[in-house]
């Protein structure tokens, strides 16, 4: 495995552990050895599906028309969801050449945000936000058009010397 390589699967790695620390646990340690030692005995998936939002664009909707909500809070909150997950989509690509299909990329950015959802469902770590796999999904597919642009800028520089040569060798 050449060095680049590996760096990339190192840092692939290391981000989405900070992004399970970002999206699961945003708290302190403390609380969630308090929380799960106390609270998560009450705790059922009915409670976290009865504050969950499954309508979609609302909360997007909400975050953009409120005035009472701290700007701050909206933009990291929208931005943060949408531009967390474009190191997947431009990763992806770079590491499994399955995923240099966009399809598939969408696909991964949109299994992953679920699953980050189900846990925060399943485990009290969060809400269930279905904007929150909007704009996952959205952030993946944004870092995969990244990638496709430069690998099309990249791979039509490769080819103009070669056509250059081509041209000048016809005309000879």
């Amino acid at each position: 495995m050449p060095a680049i390589k590996l760096l990339l699967w190192i840092g692939f790695i290391a981000f989405l552990l900070l992004l399970t620390k970002n999206i699961l646990f945003k708290k302190h340690p403390g609380y969630y050895k308090n929380s799960f030692r106390r609270e998560y005995r009450r705790y059922s998936i009915k409670q976290g599906w009865d504050r969950a939002n499954t309508k979609p664009f609302s909360t997007i909707k909400l975050f953009y028309n409120s005035r009472n909500l701290n700007a701050e809070y909206k933009q990291n909150n929208l931005l943060g969801n949408l531009l967390g997950f474009v190191p997947v989509g431009l990763l992806l690509p770079l590491l499994l050449p399955f995923f240099r299909k966009g399809i598939y990329v969408l696909l991964a950015g949109f299994f992953l945000s679920l699953g980050f959802e189900m846990m925060q469902l399943l485990f009290g770590l969060g809400i269930f936000d279905v904007d929150d796999i909007v704009l996952n999904t959205a952030g993946c597919f944004i870092g995969y058009v990244i990638y496709w642009f430069f690998n099309r800028v990249l791979n039509l520089q490769d080819r103009k010397p070669a056509l250059a040569t081509q041209v000048h060798n016809n005309n000879s």
